[in-house]
């Protein structure tokens, strides 16, 4: 039986794939996710709204930026999070994830309403 190698192109998107799912597999990771599908939040708001110390949010959004699942955006002294724009078929599975996680759990449906509140609210103030 011979084996075919996978194209270049194939590779680098089931590298996509195991990343998004990768970065998907932890509870802390979930809940700022379902957070950040609110809008974009600084770190200050996703400490604020998880009860999570800044140490530990901050680790957890590392791990999704260099899965690429969140962008960031730096202004002054903080930093801005937001879901990251994915191909079609990779934002599909993320909010797909996002939407069971948070149909199973009905405190992420109260976490993202907050997360609402929040991006509104920053909209009008700033971090300072």
């Amino acid at each position: 039986m011979t084996s075919t190698a996978l194209p270049t192109a194939s590779r680098a998107a089931l590298r996509r794939i195991a990343a998004l799912h990768e970065a998907c597999a932890d509870p802390a990771r979930l809940r700022l996710l379902n957070l950040l599908q609110a809008g974009e939040l600084c770190v200050c708001d996703l400490t604020e709204l998880t009860g999570m110390s800044q140490p530990f949010v901050s680790r957890h959004l590392a791990r999704l930026r260099a899965a690429e699942v969140v962008r960031v955006e730096r202004r002054g002294k903080f930093a801005y999070y937001a879901l990251a724009d994915l191909a079609p078929g990779l934002a599909a599975q993320r909010d797909a994830v996002l939407l069971a996680v948070a149909a199973a759990h009905p405190t992420l449906a109260r976490e993202r309403r907050a997360a609402g509140t929040a991006v509104a609210r920053r909209d009008r103030l700033p971090c300072l």
